[in-house]
């Protein structure tokens, strides 16, 4: 069981109880996202072995359908694995006392949004709304819903044990490109991949249920509305949030696919595949910081440096990969997917740029709720979507796919710099430049590396932009090196 230390709210643990809070978030950001970095290469290549075997129209279906099912994963959801970290973070106990209630409140609604989605897309079908083949894949999606209720990884992220939430993620991801690898043959078994993606993620809820448990968490699923009634009116902002979220994350999709073509917006999607799994990972660190947020919510100066580290970090990995994943589109989509998404390299050039808008906006948008202005978030992204739909209407119909990739990047710009003015009004100080000169510096000289290099294979010239910019940030004092320690990253 969780020592007594743990178990007191944070407000009245001993000053020195939680040392050195940035390293910590820098551990199980590092756990939490090597773990998700893997599950999600492995659920990337499940879709990009649809992508190249079966090409952009059986590609299209699959993503779009993930693109619809994305809203009702929310909805599952209840906006507890933002708020449930928090909560948990807050006081240990609340695992025995509050969160059994919680997972039932999910079961319940998770699976009535699986019935749901599950005729929607058969209605679909049988108005001949979509294809018979896309709406047996949307219908078969909604299924996976059914997984969300009884997961439990925010629990574990509100320990700051994110090892649990790495091994699960990768034993289900990994299961489901078997499953697909072995049984998936031709286009018109699609319809099979979201039933795998069901076994994933029970393998996963399953595995981080039983965590808990071994732990010595006396955990079970129960059913208690006045209980967790007043903890689902204060997540409802945050989930209305998210919704909101995802229409700018997925809008252009499917305005793609409705008023162009399935090929189209399957062209689109593989390029936005490469932007979602690294924005995945900006997600996987703000989880991190916001449980170490938390702990240190009440203790200015911790709480300002932490943010400050969580910027400056941030921007760090953001901004060495938007350089070169835009110098080097054309070949990293020519190795992922096949010739006929050539496309695709040019919107992956412009989209790639929303990475370091959007991990400025992670940290801003944490900082929010670790303060508890879940509304100030719901309304600082309604303008966004708003904005976002009338770039969208403007530019999609005469320029396609590139004026979705230029309305995408306008938007996470705009809503890196509305969550920025929000940050400032709930004090947290700007971070100052010297926190960013040395990322920018190194990625600068990484840049001219990439430019002047002659012809080679893309993992090549990956590698050795990477050691250009790790090598100029470490010759800087950006990277530190100590016997006995793993490098660590000081900017």
């Amino acid at each position: 069981m969780a020592s007594a230390e743990l178990e007191k709210p944070a407000a009245e643990r001993r000053p020195d109880a939680d040392h050195a809070p940035e390293r910590k978030v820098a551990r199980n950001f590092l756990a939490l996202a090597g773990g998700d970095a893997v599950a999600r290469i492995v659920a990337f290549l499940a879709g990009a072995y649809v992508a190249r075997e079966f090409g952009p129209g059986a590609f299209g279906a699959m993503l779009f359908a993930s693109a619809v099912l994305l809203y009702f994963q929310n909805l599952s959801e209840c906006g507890i694995d933002l708020l449930g970290v928090r909560h948990i973070s807050e006081n240990v106990q609340r695992i025995e006392t509050v969160a059994p209630a919680i997972l039932g409140a999910r079961v319940v609604v998770s699976c009535v949004l699986a019935a749901l989605v599950f005729g929607l897309g058969l209605s679909l079908s049988a108005l001949g709304a979509l294809p018979a083949v896309d709406g047996w894949v949307l219908s078969f999606y909604g299924l996976t819903l059914v997984a969300i209720g009884p997961n439990t990884k925010w629990i574990h992220l509100g320990l700051q044990d994110s090892r649990p939430v790495a091994i699960a993620r990768t034993l289900g991801e990994s299961l489901y490109l078997v499953l697909v690898l072995a049984f998936v043959k031709e286009a018109t078994q699609i319809t099979r991949v979201p039933l795998f993606q069901l076994c994933g993620d029970a393998v996963i809820a399953t595995t981080l249920f039983v965590w808990l448990r071994a732990k010595g968490f006396k955990l079970r699923i129960g059913f208690d509305w006045q209980l967790v009634k007043p903890i689902f009116a204060r997540s409802w902002p945050l989930v209305a949030n998210v919704l909101l979220g995802l229409t700018i994350y997925n809008s252009d999709l499917i305005f793609l696919r409705f008023l162009r073509d399935r090929e189209t917006s399957g062209k689109y999607a593989a390029a936005y595949q490469l932007i979602s799994f690294l924005i995945n990972l900006a997600a996987a660190y703000s989880l991190s910081f916001l449980a170490g947020l938390s702990r240190v919510q009440h203790e200015r100066d911790r709480r300002d440096a932490l943010y400050h580290t969580a910027a400056a970090t941030m921007f760090a990995l953001a901004l060495p990969i938007a350089v070169g994943a835009s110098l080097l589109s054309g070949g990293i989509v020519d190795l992922v997917y096949k010739s006929e998404f050539a496309e695709s390299a040019g919107i992956l050039a412009i989209l790639v740029w929303t990475m370091p808008f959007t991990v400025s906006k992670e940290v801003d948008l944490i900082a929010l709720v670790a303060g508890g202005r879940e509304k100030t978030v719901m309304h600082m992204t309604a303008w966004a979507v708003a904005f976002n739909f009338l770039l969208n209407i403007a530019l999609i119909p005469p320029f396609g796919m590139w004026g979705a990739a230029w309305a995408t990047l306008a938007t996470e710009a705009i809503r890196a710099a509305i969550a920025a003015w929000c940050a400032r009004k709930l004090e947290y100080p700007l971070t100052g430049l010297a926190r960013f000169w040395k990322s920018g510096a190194a990625a600068g000289a990484m840049a001219l590396v990439l430019y002047f290099l002659p012809p080679l294979h893309v993992l090549v010239a990956i590698a050795l932009g990477a050691v250009a910019y790790g090598g100029v940030l470490a010759a800087l004092g950006g990277i530190r090196f100590e016997r006995g320690k793993l490098p660590a990253l000081r900017v």
